[in-house]
């Protein structure tokens, strides 16, 4: 086979958020993932984190039976698992009972001795790109032989009160406690925790084991902004060269809806808008999901591409919620095509995940439908 046209199909896959007083779960028998809950605008920060949930594996299990293995050790198993800042909240009570230490990697190593993975085991840290990041080297073991199936994903657990704390004094938490990407009252973002697992195979793999194939992973980048730890360059042009890469890999297929990193910060709404106008232009549908899932920091690349193999799925884009007046700078300026208060039924055939981290790290997906 020659590896450098093996297309990687996504036969399998879980993720959930918890954001306030909501839960969601999406999975490829979901059949309305759609709903929003009855408020899903207010969600003060402090009630995003009361959760305290130990670690456990039992949302995954569904996806980890249904891998089509051998329930032993192989080489050809591999981990592909992110988080960006692990169960630090959990650092102290672990410690006193002489536990092992929640680092970052912790649940890269359970889901690793859960699945018998004897091929690499692979932890990326790239803050709120971590999701995308996963993936993309998930995607990498792929194409390139190293492994046969890939469990790819990232979680991120709730965080303790001096990170939130950081966040706040930098300016990056909502003050009015509601989420407002793209629009003129755009406050900053909502912290929620969540995880997400999709098993990765070649698409002859999934083929001649009958799998059914959600998608495929077809277009990935990895790419970095490092002007700045907390902001990008204002011109967009390192988002921009991330996109163009990734749909230069997957072959430069039409995109019909993006899922923007989208946190109703100032400055993130305005350098994403710019960098998307400049690569799509401004027909592409456009929204940005984490008013109703919560900033889901580490994992939110991953959950918020469940969400957009759903919507291949459906045929159907989600709306950003709480969108009601676009920024005059964004709108007025770049105009571009933007989904808000109902969702949109139209042909989706591949789709375009974006993310961003502090740092500037950036990690752009492109998944195509089946």
């Amino acid at each position: 086979m020659n590896r450098s046209f093996v297309r990687v199909a996504i036969s399998d896959f879980t993720a959930f958020s918890h954001f306030g007083n909501h839960h969601f779960l999406w999975n490829p028998e979901c059949e309305n993932p759609w709903r929003t809950p009855p408020d899903p605008a207010f969600s003060p920060a402090e009630k995003s984190l009361e959760s305290r949930s130990s670690p456990g594996w039992e949302w995954a299990e569904s996806v980890i039976q249904n891998a089509g293995l051998s329930h032993q050790s192989s080489d050809r198993i591999a981990v592909s698992f992110g988080s960006s800042k692990g169960w630090v909240s959990h650092l102290a009570r672990w410690a006193a009972a002489g536990e092992a230490w929640p680092f970052c990697d912790f649940d890269a190593r359970s889901l690793a001795a859960r699945v018998g993975a004897g091929g690499a085991v692979l932890c990326p840290v790239a803050a709120c790109a971590t999701g995308a990041h996963a993936l993309a080297l998930g995607a990498h073991l792929i194409e390139t032989g190293r492994a046969d199936v890939v469990f790819a994903g990232a979680s991120e657990p709730p965080q303790p009160e001096i990170l939130l704390a950081s966040y706040k004094n930098m300016g990056a938490l909502s003050r009015s406690g509601v989420m407002r990407p793209f629009d003129t009252r755009r406050d900053g973002f909502l912290p929620a925790h969540g995880s997400a697992l999709f098993v990765l195979e070649s698409e002859e793999r999934a083929r001649q084991r009958g799998a059914t194939i959600r998608g495929f992973l077809s277009g990935t980048s990895m790419h970095c902004d490092a002007s700045h730890i907390t902001a990008m360059n204002p011109s967009g042009d390192a988002i921009a060269r991330a996109i163009e890469d990734a749909l230069r890999k997957a072959g430069n297929p039409r995109i019909d809806y993006i899922n923007a990193h989208g946190t109703a910060t100032r400055a993130n709404d305005i350098i994403e808008s710019r960098a998307i106008a400049m690569t799509l232009g401004t027909r592409v549908r456009v929204s940005s999901t984490k008013p109703l899932t919560g900033h889901l920091l580490g994992a939110a690349g991953a959950v918020e591409a469940a969400i957009c193999l759903l919507a291949m799925r459906d045929n159907l884009a989600p709306p950003t919620l709480n969108l009601e007046n676009v920024d005059s700078e964004i709108g007025n300026q770049l105009n571009l095509h933007f989904l808000w208060k109902q969702n949109q039924k139209t042909r989706i055939g591949a789709t375009l995940s974006l993310s961003y981290g502090f740092g500037g790290h950036i990690g752009a997906l492109v998944f195509e439908k089946n």
